[in-house]
Order: structure tokens, then sequence, then C-alpha cells
């Protein structure tokens, strides 16, 4: 039983969002470093997050039953009870956002409340009518970095802004390319996102797009000061190599093979991109 309330709060979606949130936490901390902070952000932020995937899989449960990659989920299969996971939701929830307020901050416990809000009751449901679901679902998917940095600071700087419209970037590319690895499914489903609606083709171009304007942001956080050139140096190799698969992806016709290899790399990048902010220490 156990098992099956850990699958439904998307453990890889979490540890995906916490890679942001140490990140910014480490570039924040410097050499002043506080472990029952950073365990208090990471635990507080890792709740909220996983709140917000448990209502998001009981809202999506008639769409999980259409796609094949869905529709052997726990609350598909009805291995969970529907109320017992809005009660199981409802608690890890107000627990995270507790600890957040508590232990961490207010303005932390704040944008794990907007982030929550954007993500269930924004992109949940704005993606079975409208291609821009995924614009509002990178706000939220880029907001632990924001919650890593105000868990330090208690404030929003103009580095923070940056780094959150960098990665919003950065998260238009990934789902877009998961998109397309998945378009069947989401042809099924009946949704409307991007790569549905508008064409693979024009998915792709707007992939190569998104790569162009992550890579000129990067290069912002050090042109402006905030991290050094050996961010620039690594970054710069990672951005330019993603942006070449990505052109080589434009004229591929398999839509699928580069697609993935794109979705993979978009993993690889941001976990090098936050490794690389947090022992870069040119601030």
């Amino acid at each position: 039983m156990l098992r099956y309330y850990l699958e439904i709060i998307k453990p890889r979606i979490i540890l995906g969002n916490v890679i942001l949130t140490i990140g910014s936490f480490l570039f924040s901390s410097r050499f002043s470093f506080n472990f029952f902070l950073f365990i208090s952000t990471i635990l507080g932020t890792s709740l909220v997050i996983a709140a917000s995937c448990v209502f998001n899989n009981l809202i999506d449960i008639k769409i999980d039953c259409k796609m094949c990659r869905t529709q052997n989920r726990v609350l598909v299969k009805k291995l969970i009870k529907p109320i017992s996971g809005y009660i199981f939701g409802i608690i890890i929830g107000i627990l995270g956002i507790c600890i957040l307020g508590f232990l961490v901050n207010f303005l932390s416990m704040f944008l794990a409340l907007i982030g929550f809000i954007i993500y269930v009751f924004i992109y949940t449901f704005l993606k079975r009518t409208s291609i821009y679901s995924t614009f509002f679902g990178s706000f939220s998917g880029s907001i632990p970095s924001v919650i890593g940095f105000s868990a330090v600071n208690n404030n929003i700087s103009s580095f923070c802004i940056i780094l959150f419209i960098t990665l919003i970037f950065w998260q238009m590319s990934h789902f877009y390319a998961i998109s397309i690895v998945y378009l069947k499914d989401y042809k099924n489903a009946n949704l409307s996102v991007f790569s549905v609606v508008k064409g693979v083709l024009k998915t792709k171009k707007h992939i190569f797009y998104y790569i162009i304007c992550f890579t000129l942001s990067s290069f912002l956080l050090t042109f402006l000061g905030y991290l050094g050139y050996f961010f620039l140096f690594f970054i710069s190799i990672l951005n330019f190599y993603w942006l070449y698969i990505s052109y080589l992806n434009i004229k591929e016709k398999d839509n699928f093979k580069l697609s993935k290899k794109l979705f993979y790399l978009s993993i690889i990048i941001i976990v090098f991109f936050n490794i690389l902010i947090s022992i870069d220490f040119k601030y």
C-alpha cells in the first residue's frame, strides 16, 4: 500500500524540482551554509510538490485511462480510492506549507503556494483546452529555484528573476520534446498540447527557439556578474550541443528518435546547470 502512495506523488517530478531548489539554495548560501534550513527547505518544497502531483493525478484519472504510458497508474487501476488520495494530498500539502512557513520563511511558503495553485488549478485544467497550458506549467516548474533562493535571502533579487526566466525557457523546450515523444497518447486523450494542435514541425522549431533563449539567458548570468567564466564555459558547451541536436531534429523525418534524445539531453543539462551555479562562487 505504501508503494501506491509513493507512486502518486511522482518521485521523479519531485526529484527534478528539488534539483532546482538545491542549486539556487547553494548558490545563495555560499560560505554560510545552514544545514537545518537546507533540510527544511527541501522537505517543505518536496511535500508541496508531492501534494500538487497527487491532485494532478486525481484530476487526470479519465485522461490517464486513455494514454498508454499512464493507463497502469495506481488511481486508474483503483488501487487507491480517490477520497484516500485527496486526504493524503491535503495532509502532505498542509505539512509542507507549515514547514516552509514556520521553519524557512513566509516568502518561500507563499511562492510554494503560488506554484501549487498554478500547477493544479491552471495547468492541469488548461491542458484540456489550450496550447498555452505548457507556458503556465513552466511557471510552476521554475518556482522551486526561486524558493531555494528566497529560503536563504528572504527576498527576490534580479538574479532570481533572470534565473526564473531562464528556467522557463528550459521548461518549454523540455516539455515540447515530451509532447512529441508521446504525441499519440496526447491525441488519444484529446489534449490541446502544442504538438497536437500546431503540428510536430512547428513544435520542433519552437524547441530550437526556446533553447536559443535558454542559452542567451544563461550567458546573462555571467555577463551581469552573477556567475563566473567557469559556469559560462561549461554551460556553453552543453547548450550548443543541445542546440545542434535540436537543429538536426527539425530536419529529421523520424519525429521520435531525436526528440527523445532532446528530452534526455534537457535533463542532463538542467542537472549540470544547477551543479555549476552551486559551485561557481562569483557574486
